[in-house]
């Protein structure tokens, strides 16, 4: 069983709109929240009760508590350590980033929708690949959005999408708060570079992550960008899409 860990970003007044996040393998969610609880206990050791991480919050000027108590420096290094933790684990990483202005309907859910059907597909590369039936579970970070998507959650489970049906997802996909589980705290770290690098040109911790996107030989899956630029654009996503014809691949009836 794969999980899929998904949060989102981008204000009303943001040029673009990102829905991304992680895929880990059951047995690695315990390690991937021990590892965020050793960083707590590193940089905020005086603090019992589990903090929220948010990558926007130690990017601020004068974050919120617990976090306030940490030096610009500190915060930074924490930051960093956050994005090693990301880059250095088996997860595998999936993210839309949609300029508003080119997206047609609600960008949350055109963004959800193409990543439940490439978090599906990769679901069937690997059952392909290890000769075992690989399923998957979708959770979601609580937000304004939970209503819209639970009905296009159970559309898509009955119809399918605008690319066909999925085959390996277990159930309905799951809210649960950020706060509640250090996985969808992650997830807003990987959004959180991708909304970044693609609003700000800013590419850091993109560049840190990058590798972590679903993807094979020569092609990258789980980055999608969709802009009207895409044929000069310079993102791996765009670029992989051009070098790279879509692979034949059977798929099951």
């Amino acid at each position: 069983m794969y999980i899929l860990y998904l949060d989102e970003s981008g204000t009303h007044r943001s040029r673009h709109f990102v829905v991304g996040g992680l895929a880990v393998f059951e047995r690695e969610t315990y390690f991937l929240a021990q590892s965020l609880d050793q960083l707590q206990a590193r940089y905020l050791p005086d603090v019992s009760d589990p903090a929220q991480f948010h990558a926007s919050e130690l990017r601020k000027e004068r974050p919120s508590p617990p976090f306030d108590a940490l030096s610009l420096e500190q915060r930074r290094s924490l930051l960093s350590d956050v994005y090693g933790v990301i880059s250095d684990s088996h997860a595998r990483l999936f993210a839309v980033a949609m300029a508003k202005a080119d997206t047609d309907g609600d960008p949350y859910e055109r963004g959800f929708e193409e990543i439940v059907n490439r978090f599906d597909r990769m679901l069937y590369r690997l059952s392909l690949e290890r000769d075992e039936k690989q399923r998957g579970l979708v959770v979601i970070a609580e937000s304004s959005y939970k209503n819209n998507l639970n009905l296009l959650a159970g559309k898509i489970a009955r119809e399918g999408h605008r690319w066909g049906r999925t085959y390996n997802l277990a159930d309905i996909p799951y809210f649960a708060p950020a706060k509640s589980t250090r996985l969808l705290q992650l997830a807003d770290f990987v959004v959180n570079a991708v909304y970044g690098y693609y609003e700000s040109g800013y590419a850091t911790q993109f560049n840190r992550i990058a590798h972590k996107m679903d993807q094979e030989p020569g092609r990258m899956h789980g980055l999608v960008h969709i802009a009207r630029d895409r044929q000069t654009c310079s993102c791996p996503a765009c670029v992989t899409r051009r070098a790279a014809p879509r692979a034949d691949r059977d798929w099951p009836n």
